[in-house]
């Protein structure tokens, strides 16, 4: 086995779980669990979804061991199902479930095509996903009530669809915003928001119905013209969270690209005006922020 191979797809994982942490810890996000609270998750905590990311980390090893063993794809999808299992047994409830298939699903494809160029992941991502769910059953989970309640594609279509949310939404409105102002969390929020308006939400509603997902395409609308105004997207958020943990609303879809998207501009180098991301119990993750942010 070729082991810079090996090298560069265990970097790629390191890359997802940074990118599962920095979005994490990006904040505020509204609904979601930050560095502030937990948003409209009363069963979950920042001390979960931490745990959560180790378990995660363990996840894509193992799915390494298997890609270079060079086993089927239906033993990787065993193994994302043990993975969703472990976290439900230890945690209590499914955390990062959404994150922990699609990085997956991402890390497989990246082995597959050994390439990080956008078009070819993009391929590959949507031939897994005809494999994967040609594999599987739909299950009785929100997010499949949701698709069939309200018609929404949600994972499944973005899937079969290569992650257009990620190559063709959140990469390039980050690289527009860091290029135009030099700020990574300015950068981020735009990235943030333009997820919003284009993420077809399948926990936003199964949580709020068709008003919630039209009320988070209006939010993400709003906090795009207030970035690209130069106004205050961190007081624009601290109160949409209240909003929307009175309404119980979430955007957990939102949370998985935003992931992803981090991790994936990490592995390909493109993370500009972010330091280490790492997190103690006694210290915030380190991000190098522009004026006016801290």
């Amino acid at each position: 086995m070729n082991s810079s191979r090996i090298f560069e797809i265990e970097q790629f994982a390191q890359s997802l779980v940074k990118g599962g942490a920095m979005a994490l810890y990006l904040t505020p996000k509204p609904g979601l669990v930050d560095l502030a609270d937990q948003g409209s998750h009363p069963d979950l905590s920042l001390d979960k979804m931490e745990r959560s990311l180790h378990i995660l980390g363990d996840y894509l090893a193992e799915l390494i061991r298997s890609l270079t063993d060079g086993e089927r794809f239906l033993c990787q999808a065993v193994i994302g199902r043990r993975a969703e299992e472990v976290m439900m047994e230890e945690l209590g409830s499914n955390t990062l479930k959404g994150y922990l298939f699609l990085s997956g699903l991402l890390l497989v494809a990246r082995w597959r095509c050994d390439s990080d160029d956008e078009k070819r992941l993009n391929r590959a991502v949507s031939e897994l996903g005809e494999e994967f769910f040609a594999l599987r059953r739909d299950q009785a989970t929100n997010g499949h009530s949701a698709r069939s309640r309200f018609g929404a594609g949600g994972v499944v279509h973005e899937v079969l669809d290569g992650l257009p949310s990620l190559f063709t939404c959140a990469v390039p409105a980050y690289l527009t915003a860091i290029e135009r102002t030099g700020c990574f969390t300015s950068a981020s929020f735009a990235m943030l928001a333009r997820l919003m308006q284009t993420v077809d939400d399948t926990t936003t509603l199964h949580r709020c119905g068709t008003m919630g997902l039209a009320r988070l395409r209006r939010d993400g609308q709003t906090l795009e013209r207030l970035i690209a105004e130069g106004g205050d997207p961190v007081a624009f958020l601290t109160e949409l969270n209240r909003k929307y943990v009175r309404m119980n609303l979430t955007m957990g879809g939102v949370a998985d690209i935003l992931g992803l998207a981090y991790g994936y501009l990490v592995a390909t180098g493109r993370l500009a005006g972010a330091s280490e991301t790492t997190r103690s119990r006694n210290s915030k993750p380190r991000l190098r922020l522009c004026m006016g942010d801290a």
